[in-house]
């Protein structure tokens, strides 16, 4: 699913260089949003040069963007044993 994600949220064959089997087991654990905002993200970093024609999502692109995500990801869980103030009813 993790493979199929990647394809439908970068629909440009084209103008991606990657291999979606790889980065399907590199971004195991991460939710579908997550893969989008990889994706995204990615594709915001492959459209900066002034020609379009030059416009490219790579490999290396995409790695990096699931490294932040998954860092991000730990970063935040690692604050789950923080005592935290509750908010709402008591049960």
């Amino acid at each position: 699913m993790r493979r199929e994600l990647f394809a439908l949220h970068l629909p440009n064959p084209d103008r991606v260089e990657a291999d979606y089997a790889v980065l399907s087991e590199l971004s195991k654990g991460l939710s579908g949003g997550d893969i989008l905002n990889i994706c995204v993200n990615a594709i915001h970093a492959g459209s900066t040069d002034l020609n379009p024609e030059r416009w490219m999502v790579t490999q290396g692109m995409l790695e990096r963007e699931i490294a932040k995500a998954k860092k991000a990801k730990a970063e935040h869980s690692g604050e789950k044993g923080k005592s935290r103030r509750r908010i709402g009813f008591c049960v």
